[in-house]
C-alpha cells in the first residue's frame, strides 16, 4: 500500500509541521490518540516508589522507583483482581492501564532479594473514578507499548486517511495486517515463552508472533479511538494473544495470528487483558 521509505519521509514532514507550528504535536492529526504523561499535578510516595495518578479519568497512572540494580515487580490490586507487571529499574517512569474500571487500586512494589524471591517495599493506594470505563484501551501501556512517532501510529493514520467510521477503520486496518504480514514460525519453534510483544520490531520486519501482531494491531486501532484489549489466555491448549475490538459498544474478538496465518482455534480462554 505505501512503503517504509514513505512513512519515513511522512514522519520528518510530521516533525517539521510540529516545529513550524510551535511544537504542538506532529501527530496533532490523531485527534483520538491519548499519549500518557506524568504532569506531576497529583503524585504519592513511599520512600524511592513514586506513582503519578493525574490522569487517571484517561485510564492509566504511571509509576517509578529510584534507579537501582535489583528487580522490581509491582502489583496492582482491585477487589479480587490482581495484575503483575515488572518494574524498570532505571527510575524511569513507566504507564500501567486501570482496565479495572472505577475504584480503589492497591499498588505494591516488590524488590528481589535472591533468585526468584520478591520482598515488598512499598504500597500505596489510591482511587479512580472514570466516565468511560474504556479509557485503559485507548492508550499505549506495557503491553501495547507505542509512541506517537511508531511506524505502526504513521502507518495507522496513512491507512485510515478518509475513512469515517470504526467499523470502515478496522477493516482497513485488518486487511492492511493480513496482507502484508506473516507470523514467526521459526522463532516460535524456539519456545520463546511470555514476553511483551515488540510493536516497533514487528511493524518495521512484518514478521512476528501472536504477542507481537496483537499489540502491534492494537496500537493501530487505539489511535484511531478505537478501544482495544490486549487479551492473553489459551487458544485451545496453546497459550496465545489476541486483541477484543470494541465497535458499535460491544467487544469482538479478532485473533491476528488467525488472519495472518488462516489457521483459527476453536476455544479461547481469556486469562487477562491489558
Amino acid at each position: 500500500m505505501f512503503s517504509l521509505q514513505t512513512m519515513r519521509r511522512k514522519m520528518l514532514g510530521c516533525l517539521l509541521i510540529a516545529i513550524c507550528i510551535g511544537c504542538v504535536g506532529a501527530l496533532a492529526l490523531l485527534a483520538d490518540a491519548v499519549w500518557p504523561e506524568a504532569s506531576g499535578e497529583i503524585t504519592d510516595s513511599k520512600g524511592e516508589f513514586v506513582i503519578d495518578i493525574s490522569h487517571t479519568d484517561k485510564g492509566y497512572f504511571m509509576a517509578k522507583r529510584e534507579a537501582c540494580s535489583k528487580g522490581l515487580k509491582l502489583r496492582v490490586t482491585k477487589g479480587d483482581s490482581t495484575y503483575t507487571y515488572d518494574l524498570n529499574n532505571d527510575g524511569e517512569y513507566e504507564v500501567f492501564p486501570l482496565q479495572m474500571g472505577s475504584g480503589t487500586y492497591k499498588c505494591s512494589l516488590y524488590l528481589n532479594v535472591s533468585g526468584n524471591k520478591y520482598s515488598k517495599e512499598a504500597e500505596l493506594k489510591f482511587t479512580v473514578d472514570m466516565d468511560d470505563s474504556d479509557a485503559a484501551y485507548l492508550c499505549p501501556s506495557q503491553y501495547v507499548n507505542y509512541k506517537q512517532d511508531s511506524l505502526a501510529v504513521l502507518a495507522s493514520e496513512e491507512i485510515c486517511e478518509g475513512l469515517k467510521t470504526d467499523q470502515e477503520k478496522y477493516e482497513a486496518i485488518i486487511k492492511y495486517v493480513r496482507e502484508n504480514f506473516v507470523y514467526d514460525y521459526k522463532r516460535a519453534a524456539s519456545n520463546p515463552g511470555a514476553y511483551l510483544g515488540d510493536v516497533d520490531g514487528c511493524f518495521e520486519t512484518k514478521t512476528g508472533l501472536c504477542q507481537d501482531l496483537s499489540a502491534m494491531t492494537a496500537a493501530m486501532l487505539r489511535v484511531q479511538g478505537i478501544p482495544t484489549q490486549m487479551v492473553i489466555g489459551y487458544a485451545d491448549r496453546q497459550y496465545h494473544a489476541w486483541i477484543n475490538v470494541q465497535l458499535d459498544d460491544e467487544y469482538h474478538r479478532m485473533d491476528v495470528t488467525a488472519e495472518v496465518t488462516g489457521v483459527p482455534a476453536s476455544v479461547y480462554t481469556p486469562e487477562r487483558r491489558y
